[in-house]
Formats: structure tokens, C-alpha cells, sequence
């Protein structure tokens, strides 16, 4: 069988005050999504007595209307664009069995403000629905997962990871702190807890988005289809065939013999091996292989220089941002970017590292050039709790063939730098703009002459190029030795982890002894 990976947001939620985004959100997803996914979110906040405020679902006749309009848009986009999307809403109910986006094969299903998940299975028994938890790791009862009450045929597969953070487990380096208010992340709800008591679920991860689809550094979700259409897609969902990574984009395939990701195999018909094979964004810094969610081995990816020809294939990243603080300079929070990366080689392939809308690019001359344009942004007010007020930097990742004896040469508005492989191969670089920020302070202050750097240079825009990597440290695959399975059923998955901390997860396969 042959399969292909397609990559989404499988957690874009709209709000009843942004239904006039839907075409601006659908038309940004099909530049940086291989499909749409929308979950309606229909709840608002209310006011109570002494500034106190809190959640509750709008009234009923506005969610049937706007359910109906949301429907209705997209059952026209399927109709004329070859963008496939799919429709659904967020589930929350008493907040007993924790959180789920409903989605539906279907132009169209019926929304359900049932209050137990058990209600939401025999509503939608039959239909071609699924339910899919996520923030699992909140604790029990408040809105983290009841897996007493999990249903593994509702819901095929689970959200290990978005902005608020990992449900992996209650013990992860990945931090879950984004929404303090709804912690702390706890033991028992987790997706590890969910296999420990046997369920068979697929593992993605996706942005719970509220502003912009797809947000690169909130997660997103990948899956294995074998064909471009919703039955195809669907039938990835169900038998989940799917990954999910926490920044830009890895993309992950496990097999056991001919059974993919997601598959339930007897141990009498399998082969004793897992392969695997993974392409990054950046290097790999190791494969873990976890057996019924204990650590059983890992396979470290050493460097690999010692190119044996003077073509060489490497991905490099570069980020715009930084600038002025907005304490003392609050009318300058953005800035727009535009510039070139050009080689005598040629540019396979271009992945937009994104925060907002603006972030465009096209391949020129060839494929010898690249043209882009950015918005790096800072937020000059409080953080709101369903949005992002953090730095907002833009960037891009390269993937360039050439001879090794090339020169890359980085323009940047007014800037042009020039390195060589080696050099972007060796270390990360920073171009400052600083005679823009001086003067920037001198306007504001009149200082001229700086006792050190930090008057000018904590207000400086600033682009990184990052440490750039071979392909062979970011394109590589694998087997692991399966040890003998235990009695019963025995589950298996891989962790990828990248050198700067970007985690990819693939699907379990089940054995059965």
C-alpha cells in the first residue's frame, strides 16, 4: 500500500464573534495546510457582579444559525475548490470528560451541547463522527480526559500536544503553563495513562488555535492517507494512521512488516522489527522507542560531516524579529520584512516558520532564489487568555542543494550578508540592525554615546541564521529489534527529538501475543 503524508491544524477554533474571518482563515490555510479543518467554538463569556466573568454556551437559536452558515460555506468551497475541509465544533459538556472537537465526514451533522461524552457516542452511533480529546493532562472532572469513559471507536486518535502544552505524561520536559488558570497538569488523564489501560488511540498534535490556523509553534498534525479525498483522509483518521510534532514540520512513518502506524497485528504474523523513517526540520538528535510507555531504547544520531562528495543537501533557518522595546517605543511593535536567499545551487524547498498572516514567498530564477515577505510583531498589551501576546518573530527554513564550495548570500530590506556552506554549516550568525536602533534612541533620549552596547542593542531588530544541517543528520531512517512481547497486548511507538528541543510523535502499533 502506498501512503502520503499530509499535514494540518486539526484544532482551529472559530468563535461566534469571528465568523467573518472564516474566508480569511480558509484562504491562509490553503497556502500553509494540505486541508481545512474547522471547530466551531460556541461559547461566550458573561459578565457577573464585581468584574467577575466566566464561560457559557450562547443561546441556542444563534449557534443553529451560525452553524448553519459555517456549513454552508465550506459545503461550497468543496464543492468548487480541491482543498478538502472538514466540519466541526468543540465539545466541553460538564467538563466531566474532559474536551472534545467533534468533526463529521459529512458537508454537514448535527451540533450537540449533550453533557456527557457517553451521550455525544449514541448520538453520533453509525455516523461517520468522530470526537477527539484534547489537553488531556487537566485534572479529572475539570475538563482533563475520563478515560472511564473513552469510547476508542468515537475517537481514533488523540491531541498529545498544542499551545497549552503537553498531555503526554504528568513527567515531561515539555511544560503544559501556557493556561495556568485551567492546571495543573496531573497524573491519570494523560495520553500515557490512556495506554496503560489498554485503549488503542493514534497520537496528533494541533495548535488550539483562535487567531491564526496553524500556527507553526503551537503543533501540528500530520497523517497518512492513500489518496487525496475525504474518504481517504477519513480512512487515515480512523485507522490512525497519524503523527503529530510541536513546531515545524517532522515528518514521521513507522511499520511493522506491512502494517503502518496505528495497526493492531498478532505477534505470529508480524516481523520482529519496527522500521522507521523520519525527515525534520532540523537535526535529529535522537529516536526513542517506547514499549507499553516505558523507554526500551534509543538510537542517537551522531553528526554526520564527512560529506563523501562536493554536492551537499542541508536545511538552514532564519528568523526576523526583536526590536525596540515596547515599554519606551510602543508605537513601533511590527515591522515588515523583505528580502532574497540566493544560491548558484538550487532551493528544493522553502517552509514558512510563521505568526501571523503575513508571510509569503515565492522560488525564483530557476529555483536559484527565493523572494520573501514577513511581519515580525510585538504585543504592546496585556496577554488575553485565549490569545498570544508573546515576541512574534518570522521565519523561514531552506533546503538547498549545491557545491559545497558555494556562497549563500541573505538580503534583508538594506542588509546583504554572504556566507559559504561551511560557514552556515559550522555555527548560527546575527545580522543587527544597528545604526537604526542608535538613532532610534538618540531621537527619544539624545544619548549619543553608549557606556556600553545595551542602550542600543536591547532595541535592535535582529536576523538570526541558525546552525545549518546536512541531510543526513534530518533525513534518516531505522529499524528497532522488537523484544519478545510481553503476554497479552503490547504497544509500541517512537518519540523523535530534535537538537533545539522539537518533539515528533508517531502513532502506536499494537501487538498481540
Amino acid at each position: 500500500m502506498n501512503y502520503k503524508s499530509y499535514v494540518t491544524d486539526l484544532h482551529l477554533n472559530i468563535h461566534p464573534n469571528q465568523l467573518d474571518l472564516l474566508e480569511k482563515w480558509y484562504e491562509h490555510s490553503k497556502k500553509k495546510s494540505d486541508f481545512f479543518t474547522i471547530a466551531y467554538y460556541p461559547y461566550q463569556m458573561i459578565d457577573l457582579k464585581n468584574g467577575y466573568r466566566t464561560e457559557e454556551e450562547i443561546p441556542e437559536a444563534e449557534m443553529n444559525e451560525q452553524w448553519q452558515r459555517i456549513a454552508e460555506f465550506l459545503r461550497q468551497k468543496n464543492q468548487k475548490d480541491h482543498f478538502i475541509s472538514f466540519l466541526g465544533f468543540e465539545w466541553q459538556g460538564s467538563g466531566l470528560d474532559g474536551d472534545h472537537n467533534i468533526y463529521f465526514k459529512d458537508d454537514f451533522g448535527p451540533i450537540s451541547m449533550a453533557q456527557r461524552y457517553q451521550e455525544l457516542v449514541q448520538k453520533y452511533k453509525g455516523t461517520d463522527t468522530i470526537g477527539i480529546p484534547h489537553h488531556l493532562a487537566y485534572s479529572k472532572g475539570h475538563r482533563g480526559k475520563n478515560w472511564e469513559t473513552h469510547n476508542e471507536e468515537f475517537s481514533p486518535f488523540v491531541e498529545i500536544y498544542s499551545h497549552h502544552g503537553s498531555s503526554e505524561s504528568d513527567q515531561t520536559n515539555l511544560l503544559m503553563e501556557r493556561h495556568i488558570h485551567m492546571g495543573p497538569r496531573i497524573g491519570g488523564t494523560t495520553v500515557m495513562d490512556g495506554l496503560k489501560q489498554g485503549y488503542h488511540f493514534g497520537i496528533i498534535a494541533s495548535g488550539d488555535n483562535h487567531e491564526v490556523p496553524a500556527l507553526v509553534k503551537n503543533g501540528r498534525a500530520g497523517i497518512w492517507a492513500t489518496e487525496y479525498t475525504k474518504d481517504g483522509l477519513w480512512d487515515a483518521f480512523i485507522n490512525r494512521r497519524t503523527f503529530g510534532f510541536t513546531d515545524s514540520k517532522i515528518t514521521v512513518w513507522t511499520s511493522i512488516g506491512d502494517c503502518p502506524m496505528g495497526s493492531i497485528i498478532s505477534a505470529t504474523d508480524c516481523s520482529k522489527q519496527l522500521d522507521w523513517r523520519v525527515e525534520a526540520n532540523g537535526k535529529i538528535e535522537r529516536i526513542e522507542l517506547y514499549k507499553n510507555t516505558e523507554l526500551e531504547e534509543i538510537y542517537v544520531i551522531k553528526n554526520k560531516n564527512d560529506y563523501r562528495s562536493d554536492l551537499v543537501t542541508f536545511k538552514f533557518k532564519f528568523e526576523c524579529g526583536w526590536g525596540p522595546n515596547v515599554k519606551f517605543f510602543p508605537h513601533i511593535f511590527q515591522k515588515q520584512w523583505e528580502g532574497s536567499v540566493e544560491t548558484s545551487g538550487k532551493i528544493l524547498s522553502v517552509e514558512p516558520i510563521f505568526n501571523s498572516f503575513n508571510n509569503d514567498f515565492t522560488i525564483e530564477d530557476n529555483q536559484k532564489r527565493v523572494h520573501f515577505n514577513c511581519l515580525s510583531q510585538k504585543a504592546t498589551g496585556e496577554d488575553h487568555w485565549m490569545r498570544d501576546a508573546s515576541m512574534k518573530n518570522e521565519g523561514f527554513i531552506v533546503e538547498i542543494q549545491t557545491e559545497r564550495d558555494a556562497l549563500i548570500t541573505l538580503t534583508v530590506d538594506e542588509y546583504s550578508e554572504t556566507y559559504t556552506v561551511d560557514q552556515i554549516l559550522e555555527q548560527s550568525h546575527l545580522i543587527i540592525f544597528e545604526e537604526e536602533a542608535k538613532n532610534l534612541v538618540q531621537e527619544k533620549t539624545g544619548l549619543v554615546d553608549f557606556p556600553r552596547s545595551d542602550g542600543w542593542y536591547h532595541n535592535a531588530y535582529k536576523v538570526k541564521i541558525y546552525q545549518g544541517t546536512p541531510e543526513e543528520n534530518y533525513r534518516i531512517q531505522g529499524t528497532f529489534n522488537l523484544s519478545a512481547p510481553s503476554e497479552g497486548e503490547n504497544s509500541y511507538f517512537i518519540k523523535v527529538i530534535q537538537q533545539d528541543g522539537q518533539v515528533a510523535w508517531a502513532s502506536p502499533i499494537w501487538i498481540r501475543a
